[in-house]
This record gives C-alpha cells, structure tokens and sequence, in this order.
C-alpha cells in the first residue's frame, strides 16, 4: 500500500511539472506584449535559477549520491551558450505564430534530440523512437496545412532552430544532470540569465518597467524551476519512465492552452497534427515502460530545464 501511495503522489507530482512546463508558451506570448524577447529569455531564465537555488537551500535535504561529471566546466558553458541563443530565437517565433502551432513545433525537440544523440553523442536508438520520429514529423506538416503553406516560413523557422538548439543542449543537460540535477538548472538558470541580460544591454533593448521584471522573474521560477523540482521529486517516486512520458505532452498542452485563451483557430488540420502527435507520444511511453531501465539506450527527452 506505502509503494502504491508513493507512486500514486510522484504520478500527480509528474502531472504537475508538466502543468508547469505548458505555461511556457502561453506565458511567454502574453509577456511578450510587455517585454522585448532578449529581457524576457533574461529574466525567466535568472527566475528559475535563483527560485531554484533558494528552495535547495531551504529546502528537504537528500542522501542521493550523485554521478561525478568529468569535463564539467566545459558541458555547463556550452549548455549555457545554447541557452542563451535558444530561448531568443523561440520567443521571437512565439510573437508571430499562433500557440497552438508553436506547441506543435515544440514537439520536433524529440527529433533533434534524437539525432543529435545519435550522431555526436553515439547512442543507440530504439527502432520505436524512429517511428515516433516519423509521426511527429508528419503531425507537424499536417498541421500547417491549414495555412496552405511550407512548414519553414520565416516566422516558423525561429522555433525550429530554437529546437535544434535545444536538442543539442538536451543532450548536454543529459549528461550534466547525471550529477545534481538541481545544480544544473541553478547554474544554466543565471548563467543564461547573466548572458542574456549582456545580450540585451549589447541590443539596446529598453529596459522593461520593475513591475513586468518582477513577475517574468517568479513566472521563471514557476514555469523552469518549479518544473523542474517537481520532475526530480517524481522520479524520486517512480522512475523516470513514467515521468518522461508525463512530460512529453506539455508542449501540446500548452499549445492547447494558448489557443484558447488568444482565441486562436484549430482547423482541421491542426486538431489532425495534434492526433498524430499525441499517438507518437503515447506509443513512445507505452513501449518505453517495458524496456528494463538497463535496456533504455536513449531517454525520451531531457527534464524540463530549458
């Protein structure tokens, strides 16, 4: 019965974190209409890292032995980079596309991170993630037949290279979570806030009233840092498995999310892309739980600390 209850919280804590998670994108769209998207990469990332830092300080204190990373200093300013870059690109799309095409571009973060594990990190990839791959990736097209147009418009094209960034850096946090992974979204939290705030120091980009700084920061925190400490909670409770699947549908939420409160129309093939990219989603979880954790080659996807 004790086991049942710990399963039974880390799954609601899962849901939670991705609850979190699916803020991201309509948060962003409406903190755009009062924040240029340089200040706003700065201040929701230095959110979730200072949110953070303080609840490890205050905080339960664990036993969790952690992984000792070699080469660390050079994974966390490469995964700092990428984070600088990524959420500037992602919030300038976010200004230009609808919500719920931008829930559904988030989903291709899979596929890069897939690739890139692949190709640079060696990973051997299960022949089920290959075909979620290819659902995605017509889920996505599928969806922009709404707009009779390419999937790569311009204003598009800033998500995807948004996720290409972010599947890179996925990969990067992988390997760094394997130590604390609340250590890595302290340091990436004001490292890319620091940076961005250069960056946009550097741009001239007015600065924000403290007003709109003050909530981007505690929205920061709520969206990447409270995510994130109700993901580690979770896996504490039940693996990661589960937890990863839990996750993976909150872009679509959000997506969901943004469409409704802006008003935004779900054609037909929209809510078809959303169809095929939920089955993806669901067979990648449904498989994945019966692979043995020694027989995991690939994660489904970074936690959320991006």
């Amino acid at each position: 019965m004790k086991r049942h209850n710990r399963i039974q919280s880390g799954f609601l804590i899962a849901v939670l974190s991705a609850i979190f998670f699916s803020l991201n994108i309509p948060v962003s769209k409406w903190l755009l209409g009062f924040i240029s998207p340089y200040w706003l990469a700065s201040f929701l990332y230095f959110g979730a890292g200072l949110g953070t830092l303080i609840y490890q300080m205050l905080g339960p204190k664990t036993n969790v032995k952690h992984a000792v990373i070699v080469r660390q200093k050079e994974w966390f300013v490469l995964m700092i980079g990428l984070d600088i870059l990524a959420p500037l690109m992602f919030f300038i799309g976010v200004q230009q596309v609808d919500g719920a095409v931008v829930g559904l571009l988030s989903n291709t973060e899979f596929i890069f991170t897939l690739l890139f594990a692949l190709i640079l990190f060696k990973e051997i990839i299960p022949g089920h993630l290959w075909f979620a791959f290819i659902l995605i990736l017509i889920g996505v097209s599928i969806a922009n037949l709404d707009e009779v147009q390419l999937i790569f418009n311009l204003n598009q094209l800033w998500i995807i290279l948004a996720m290409v960034l972010w599947g890179l850096e996925n990969n990067v946090s992988k390997t760094l979570s394997l130590g604390n992974p609340l250590h890595v979204v302290i340091v990436k939290g004001l490292g890319t806030g620091i940076g961005s705030l250069v960056v946009s120091l550097i741009a001239q980009e007015p600065i924000p009233n403290g007003q709109w700084i003050l909530i981007a920061l505690a929205l920061g925190f709520l969206i990447y840092g409270g995510s994130l400490i109700a993901y580690v909670i979770a896996q504490r409770k039940m693996g990661a498995a589960v937890v990863q699947m839990v996750q993976s549908f909150a872009p679509i939420l959000g997506g969901i999310m943004t469409a409704v409160i802006f008003v935004e129309p779900l054609g037909l093939g929209r809510m078809i892309g959303y169809g095929v990219v939920i089955i993806a989603l669901v067979m990648i979880g449904i498989i994945s739980l019966k692979i043995r954790p020694n027989q995991r080659a690939v994660s489904i996807k970074s936690s959320p600390n991006h």
